[in-house]
């Protein structure tokens, strides 16, 4: 992990407020494991936005890192109208990473949302090991769907969902999962913490490991900003013990101590 000033490549818009950024860099290209995230300081001349914001690591792209986000508050607008050639600060990389077994068969990634930028490095990690796998990706809508031919060109099956219809399956992805009726060796999956809840609730007996999305502050578990509770009331820092988990160890009834 080192803290860094990186040089915007590219910032541009692919789906309804979602932009994919890049920025080019040796020393996170060769560190990055699917599932790390850096923290970005969003403004260099400014104490406002005051804290930093984590964004998952997409994928890497010979030293090209990319990183996908939403635009939903202030910071995000404001990383949004920053151009190529604008220098960033980051910390990076950041968390542990999708633990991927030997000799494993049949693999399934569930994406909600912003949840699906960390699962395609991970695909494409997978594919680079010889590993089939399904993929189900679920939006909102249409207009905020993204990477689906990204995940095409990898990926043995796909499966997209969207809550009003306007592409692929009518409903939530965990429906879709359900419908579907395959059974995985493991499972990966990160979204909202509802779709994450409806997945535990299953009750399912694969191997199922989640990444996390919480507030960071700092990144390195300094100000417990992230922390969440597990199922033996024990605490986890989600930048620092995550953010990916094996879903039996976490209670997502309750995130905050």
């Amino acid at each position: 992990m080192k803290v860094l000033d990186i040089v915007i490549e590219e910032n541009i818009k692919i789906a309804e407020d979602i932009y994919l950024l890049s920025f080019k860099n040796k020393y996170i290209a060769e560190n990055y494991k699917p599932g790390n995230f850096v923290n970005i300081k969003i403004q260099d001349n400014s104490i406002y936005p005051l804290l930093r914001r984590p964004f998952s690591i997409s994928y890497i792209q010979d030293d090209v890192v990319y990183i996908g986000y939403q635009v939903i508050g202030v910071g995000t607008e404001l990383l949004a109208k920053k151009k190529k050639g604008y220098i960033l600060n980051i910390i990076g990389p950041l968390g542990n990473n999708f633990e991927i077994p030997q000799n494993i068969k049949s693999v399934s990634l569930i994406g909600g949302g912003m949840g699906i930028w960390p699962l395609y490095g991970l695909a494409r990690q997978l594919s680079q090991n010889k590993v089939m796998f399904d993929v189900y990706l679920g939006f909102r809508n249409k207009e905020k769907s993204f990477f689906i031919e990204k995940f095409k060109d990898i990926a043995e099956n796909i499966y997209i969902s969207s809550d009003d219809g306007s592409i692929g399956f009518k409903g939530n992805i965990i429906e879709l999962f359900t419908s579907n009726k395959k059974n995985y060796e493991i499972i990966y999956s990160c979204g909202p913490k509802v779709m994450l809840r409806t997945l535990k609730d299953l009750n399912l007996n694969n191997q199922i490991y989640v990444s996390l999305e919480e507030k960071m502050a700092c990144g390195i578990g300094a100000c417990l900003g992230c922390s969440i509770k597990g199922e033996n009331d024990n605490i986890f820092h989600v930048c620092s013990d995550g953010p990916v988990f094996n879903i039996m160890e976490v209670n997502l009834n309750e995130s905050k101590s």
